[in-house]
């Protein structure tokens, strides 16, 4: 694993001719109280000069993206002209304010929505492969700002999460799929959990990303983990058990009930319930999310199975 540089904030050569080579550069925030979550997702295709966008803003009241508080996505638009610190696409605006470490991210939409939020990182990011032009990273982040849907203002004063990935991505993906398991409460006390999906269990990956636990401010990767989706209701989890254990031999036993979910078709082969989720660990109150992202021709055939 190779440390990040300022430069990881910036657009990255592709690393191959690869048509699907891919970047994406995604910030999201729940907000507790009014179980209020957003999305913000652009992934740009410098090899084929295009690139999309997906903004949602979701609470409890639906999970179908047509009845989000607000959704839109942009399939086909023109690769920006500025890069990722200071980016500028239909309506979205990036700023880099503290490279690794803090950035703006607002968007308008007029007479729908005024997004205006400030992430700073609670952590320095955890990157993965980093190397030979490709990598991953994330990012636990403090979130204030506001957004306005309507006629209704949110203030948003809570954690959320930034996460970037540059190497490819294919549209006709398949396989099983993943879930993306996170939980904070501060820069000390933190966890995430990569899992393979085998129905309503999901496993340990071994590789070079299986996530991570903070705990009294001391972060050491995990050897094991477990992910187990206890209740259902329409498909999409609503009560989640995970354990995993850290390299330090430290156990997490995590509970947590979903408060609210969005249906999101990220790209044609990435189906995700994307679930604002309270977490119960070791007497610890931690809120997060739980992503179960799904090659779509995996989902159909196991929905009646699942719930």
């Amino acid at each position: 694993m190779s440390e990040l540089t300022d430069a990881d904030d910036r657009m990255h050569p592709p690393a191959t001719a690869d048509r699907w080579w891919s970047e994406t550069c995604w910030f999201s925030f729940d907000q507790p109280g009014e179980d209020v979550s957003a999305t913000v997702y652009p992934l740009f295709r410098p090899n084929l000069g295009v690139c999309s966008l997906a903004v949602y803003v979701w609470d409890a009241s639906a999970h179908e993206p047509w009845r989000a508080l607000y959704g839109r996505s942009y399939w086909h638009l023109a690769m920006p002209t500025t890069d990722l610190t200071d980016l500028r696409l239909e309506g979205l605006r990036y700023e880099c304010l503290e490279p690794l470490r803090r950035y703006r991210v607002a968007y308008h939409d007029p007479d729908l929505i005024d997004l205006d939020l400030e992430f700073t990182g609670l952590r320095e990011p955890h990157g993965v492969v980093i190397g030979g032009g490709m990598g991953h990273l994330d990012q636990p982040c403090h979130v204030t700002g506001t957004v306005t849907v309507g006629d209704r203002t949110i203030e948003v004063d809570t954690v959320g999460m930034r996460d970037r990935t540059w190497a490819p991505r294919p549209d006709d993906r398949r396989g099983p799929g993943t879930a993306y398991t996170y939980g904070n409460t501060s820069a000390d006390e933190q966890f995430l959990v990569m899992t393979r999906l085998d129905g309503n269990e999901g496993l340990f990956i071994a590789g070079v990303f299986t996530g991570y636990l903070v705990r009294d401010g001391i972060e050491s990767p995990l050897v094991d983990a477990h992910r187990t989706v206890v209740e259902r209701r329409h498909g999409y989890p609503t009560r989640i058990e995970v354990t995993a254990t850290d390299a330090l031999g430290r156990r997490l036993e995590a509970e947590g009930i979903t408060r609210n979910r969005l249906a999101n078709q990220a790209t044609p082969g990435m189906f995700a319930w994307m679930s604002m989720t309270e977490w119960t660990a070791g007497g610890r109150s931690l809120i997060g999310e739980d992503q179960e992202v799904w090659s779509p021709e995996h989902l159909g055939p196991r929905l009646d199975e699942l719930g």
